[in-house]
């Protein structure tokens, strides 16, 4: 397809404006200018010589020249303007770059920010560059205060390159606050030495790993650094950091939320909630393609989650609400994870109705909170193994609705390691398989047994 008559003037000015940006004195063809212009980075080579006007004044063109064109122009400047073949060379004289070596964020297209020290702006993760921004070493007051800001819900990975390990970066207070779709950071290493993280994570509420090959926290603080991180688990013991979680958390090992990318103890399984209520817990990550989706999400097989916000059912509102959940299924593959912690998995879920596949669990340790406030009339536990319970604090207080629960008849709590006060509290409906009556004197973990006239206790063998 061809663009009809062209004056070559336009292609003139155009491979003048290229050379006046690289400093040469390099003639183009019309194929070569669309590469030319890709390839300008700022440097003069201090040979620019303009080329006069060619005595031929017009001629025909395929459309894909001044396409190319335009196409590198947008590459370089990161704008989304259409230029006319007429507005090619002003716009590629308009063109500047950022030199000197700075911290610079780069936003790429693929969402993710990158943090690098470097003479020029440069990815060496391989994104395009979309938007670039300068980072102030000495830190920001406020996260409105940050050169990106208004970037902070696009960015959806973080790279803090290696050059940055030299630069002595002291204060990182609020540098990744309300990144909210961000999932993951990769070379946390590269900020040890810092001394300042106050808010530095706060509200980032889908991250769930922040990778680091090693750290010292040693001189850090950081006053609310994790609050809202309701996703983050640590790849040790599976910790998850409390809304007023400091910097003391700020590490690898046990109790810390840093993850060893080569020491990742984390499993994961995988919540997907459907448009008719029900939400299926499974090991398998793709969606069932023949029903309506309504929301989905990993879970942390090992963590110790702290509250809400962490399932796809426990949105702030509209229809990932735990409201709208009226049923949940643990698949058979969920056998396949040999320890589980179930914590809050179903808090609050005041329409959940019906819980199916209880006996497809091993290896489950705390279940605190699990199923506190749900609307549940029975519930069965044949085929579960409780010999590795640990924590069943609150799980099943406020099910007002709760009349029977099954297990097999050899159900046996450990005889030691394990606590759940107020297990049963609010319970008022619950009635043993012996006829033992819900009692608010009785609400401890020791009631989880099955009910017979010497040992008294709120399950029905079966």
């Amino acid at each position: 397809m061809a663009v009809g008559t062209v004056s070559t003037r336009i292609l003139t000015d155009i491979a003048n404006a290229i050379r006046y940006q690289a400093g040469v004195a390099t003639t183009y063809k019309p194929r070569e200018m669309a590469a030319a212009v890709a390839a300008l980075d700022g440097t003069d080579a201090g040979d620019y010589q303009a080329q006069p006007y060619m005595a031929l004044e017009s001629g025909v063109l395929p459309e894909s020249v001044f396409s190319d064109i335009a196409a590198a122009i947008r590459e370089q400047n990161g704008l989304s303007t259409l230029y006319q073949p007429g507005d090619m060379a002003a716009a590629i004289l308009a063109l500047e770059w950022d030199v000197g070596y700075k911290i610079r964020g780069l936003l790429l297209d693929d969402g993710t920010f990158e943090i690098n020290y470097y003479e020029r702006r440069t990815s060496v993760t391989g994104g395009r560059i979309v938007q670039v921004f300068e980072i102030d070493p000495a830190g920001y007051s406020s996260a409105s205060a940050r050169s990106y800001d208004s970037i902070k819900l696009l960015v959806k990975k973080v790279y803090i390159d290696s050059s940055i390990a030299g630069v002595g970066i002291r204060n990182c207070s609020y540098w990744f606050n309300a990144f909210s779709s961000c999932t993951e950071v990769w070379g946390f290493e590269n900020l040890t030495g810092m001394t300042s993280a106050n808010q530095m994570f706060t509200s980032c509420t889908s991250l769930e790993t922040i990778y680091a090959t090693s750290f010292n926290n040693t001189g850090l603080s950081g006053s609310l650094m994790f609050n809202s991180c309701n996703r983050l688990v640590g790849g040790t013991d599976g910790f998850v950091p409390s809304t007023t979680s400091g910097a003391s958390v700020c590490k690898l090992g046990a109790g810390g939320v840093l993850t060893d990318p080569n020491d990742d103890q984390r499993t994961w399984f995988y919540g997907h909630f459907y448009e008719d209520g029900e939400a299926v817990l499974t090991a398998t990550p793709t969606p069932d393609p023949n029903r309506a989706l309504r929301s989905t999400g990993r879970i942390c097989a090992i963590a110790k989650y702290q509250g809400l916000g962490f399932t796809p059912w426990t949105g702030n509102a509209g229809s990932t609400h735990r409201q709208y959940l009226t049923s949940a299924t643990f698949a058979a593959d969920m056998a396949t994870f040999s320890y589980l912690n179930l914590i809050y998995l179903f808090y609050s879920c005041t329409n959940l109705a019906t819980i199916n596949g209880l006996g497809n669990l091993s290896g489950v340790r705390q279940m605190r909170y699990t199923f506190s406030s749900c609307a549940v009339t029975t519930l069965d536990f044949r085929g579960f193994d409780p010999s590795t319970l640990t924590d069943l604090f609150y799980c099943f207080s406020g099910c007002s609705s709760l009349t029977t629960i099954y297990a097999d008849s050899t159900w046996a709590l450990p005889s030691s390691g394990i606590s759940g006060s107020q297990c049963f509290y609010s319970c008022s409906s619950l009635v043993g398989g012996n006829g033992t009556v819900w009692s608010s004197s009785n609400t401890g973990y020791t009631c989880f047994r099955i009910d017979t006239a010497s040992t008294p206790g709120y399950i029905t063998a079966a």
